[in-house]
């Protein structure tokens, strides 16, 4: 791996937002997710988000194949030492000081105690879900980022209705460009690779620069 002389970026060539590194970092925890033991329906995100990178940071298939460290909770300070935001699961990339692929992780279709149900689809697209990485909460100047959605029900369809529609609801809010929406990306055959009705979609954001999110829906039972 070399940098760029003149810029102290990499070189294009190792680019770690490149379609086949953004490929195996979807793919890794697509079969991660199958392979753990699955969470209790009101076990809370961050077990569970601690959990998968545990199983993602000993999957060697992975981990010595690939340029990247696996960092859970990932800290983001601001110049002065404050706290920004934590990155439930950071694909900190080995050969430079900045770039990363994040993951902010939400439980959806949750059932509380008292017999309590919510969607949660509004938290998922709102200020500690999708909205972070719009005001670059979270990557800040960063092309790509990734939202991890827990079924908790299971009905990962369904879901993925919800927030279709929630997003369209707030497109000005996300930035969407104008023929963006929830929509199936190239990379979507990765699903087969994961548990019946394991879903993924992909959104587009122009901020200073476009931003693309993946969103991975992962359904805790095989139910949809």
């Amino acid at each position: 791996m070399r940098l760029d002389d003149s810029s102290g970026q990499l070189a294009p060539e190792f680019n770690p937002f490149a379609e086949d590194y953004l490929a195996e970092i979807l793919l890794a925890v697509t079969v991660a997710w199958q392979q753990m033991p699955k969470p209790k329906r009101n076990e809370i995100e961050n077990k569970i988000t601690s959990r998968l990178a545990g199983w993602l940071m000993n999957a060697p298939d992975f981990i010595e194949r690939l340029p990247f460290h696996i960092i859970p909770q990932y800290e983001i300070p601001d110049l002065q030492g404050k706290i920004l935001g934590r990155l439930d699961i950071c694909f900190k990339f080995m050969q430079t000081t900045r770039e990363y692929f994040a993951f902010e992780a939400k439980r959806l279709h949750v059932s509380y105690p008292g017999g309590t149900f919510s969607n949660e689809h509004s938290i998922y697209v709102g200020n500690e879900g999708m909205m972070a990485f719009i005001d670059e909460q979270y990557s800040k100047s960063l092309p790509v980022g990734g939202m991890l959605g827990y079924v908790m029900d299971g009905k990962t369809k369904k879901a993925w209705d919800g927030l279709e529609a929630q997003i369209e609801n707030r497109r000005n809010e996300l930035k969407l460009v104008p023929s963006s929406k929830l929509a199936k990306p190239l990379l979507s055959h990765i699903e087969t690779k994961g548990m019946q009705g394991t879903l993924l979609g992909e959104t587009a954001h122009q901020l200073k620069h476009k931003l693309r999110l993946f969103h991975l829906l992962l359904p805790v039972t095989a139910s949809n």
